[in-house]
């Protein structure tokens, strides 16, 4: 899918450097076909201290040195410390917060985004009769029935 990348406004809309920087970089690693801003800049509560959370996934297999460069072209251009998530490494709670709290910048396949949205899916699927048993574990110790 050769589509442009596309940014969506995110809760911190009045800051439109934000969108600009990273949309600014990753228009220059065109494998990149998904772009969740998620934490504290996504939820539009960020501090000055906050880092830039980003989760992305590539056409490529995203090695050290290009984890390195992304990161570091995002620093410089956004001047905060980055935090990347490969998507294709994200598991468990850390994949279910990026895609529920998460705001999506850049999805130029679809069809890679719904296969992300199925494994959150089937991951809880999969983990919430162990959930269920460990409230049900520590409702009784503390009710003490």
């Amino acid at each position: 899918m050769n589509e442009t990348h596309h940014i969506r406004p995110t809760p911190s809309e009045g800051n439109p450097s934000l969108q600009d920087a990273i949309g600014q970089v990753l228009a220059r690693h065109p494998s990149i076909v998904i772009a969740i801003l998620f934490g504290s800049l996504a939820a539009g509560h960020s501090r000055n201290d906050s880092d830039l959370d980003l989760a992305v996934a590539s056409t490529i297999s995203l090695s050290p040195e290009i984890r390195v460069q992304l990161i570091e072209e995002l620093a410089m251009a956004f001047g905060r410390p980055v935090d990347l998530i490969d998507l294709a490494q994200a598991h468990g709670p850390l994949l279910q917060q990026i895609v529920t709290k998460g705001r999506l910048l850049i999805c130029t396949d679809r069809t890679r985004y719904a296969d992300l949205l199925l494994q959150v899916v089937y991951e809880e699927a999969d983990m919430m009769p162990y959930y269920r048993r460990i409230l049900a574990e520590r409702r009784q110790a503390w009710i003490g029935t």
